[in-house]
């Protein structure tokens, strides 16, 4: 009786035991499906979160360095340009007695005359002042008007011309020639231009720098 009631409780245990363990097993493998499921957001958000951040650096990598100028563009800046070149068109001065200065450096550059190109009236006198040293004042052969006196100023010298003919006159600094340090006056009307316009290309060629700076400086006429 006793070995009849153990093996009945034996068998009890076993059958509890049995369907506590199918039971628990059925519950971990529902919590493991959830966690994987939970776990696989994370990895695609973390591959998305790498993917964006591939992409920004492809990105910054091919940008273009620098402004990115557009063929109409160009066409504004050049117009631009031209009317800036406009707006300094140089008007005649006032007076009949003008100051131009010798120096080393000013607003236009090294090596200058100030102001560089100046527009006066018929009998008007120009003042070169040797403000810095190692300067002077000569006119060009062949680009000054037909009939009109030349002048050479001494070196570290003032002088002092009077204008009687009319056109369009450019002059240099001897020593600072190379540099470009010219100065272009009108007088009265610019009958001459063609001419000077011909002789400064030629002209410019002795420049070893500032090699624009003349016809620059005759476009302001």
């Amino acid at each position: 009786m006793k070995i009849a009631f153990k093996s009945l409780l034996l068998s009890a245990v076993v059958f509890l035991f049995g369907c506590s363990s199918d039971a628990v097993n059925l519950g971990f493998k529902r919590d493991l499906t959830g966690f994987n499921d939970a776990l696989a957001e994370v990895e695609n958000k973390k591959q998305a979160a790498l993917l964006a951040e591939a992409h920004s650096a492809v990105a910054e990598r091919i940008a273009p360095v620098g402004k990115v100028t557009m063929k109409g563009d160009l066409t504004s800046e050049s117009t631009a340009v031209e009317m800036s070149n406009a707006s300094q068109k140089v008007g005649l001065s006032e007076g009949s007695e003008h100051i131009v200065k010798m120096l080393n450096a000013g607003d236009g550059g090294t090596m200058i005359f100030e102001p560089a190109v100046i527009k006066i009236s018929k009998g008007d006198t120009i003042h070169f002042k040797a403000t810095d040293l190692s300067h002077n004042s000569a006119s060009i052969e062949g680009m000054i008007p037909e009939g009109a006196a030349p002048w050479a100023g001494v070196m570290n010298q003032d002088i002092s011309v009077t204008f009687d003919t009319e056109g369009v006159y450019v002059y240099q600094c001897d020593p600072h020639v190379i540099m470009a340090m010219v100065g272009v006056v009108q007088v009265g009307e610019a009958v001459n231009m063609a001419a000077v316009k011909e002789a400064a290309e030629k002209y410019g060629t002795r420049f070893v720098m500032n090699n624009d700076r003349l016809s620059e400086y005759l476009t302001r006429l």
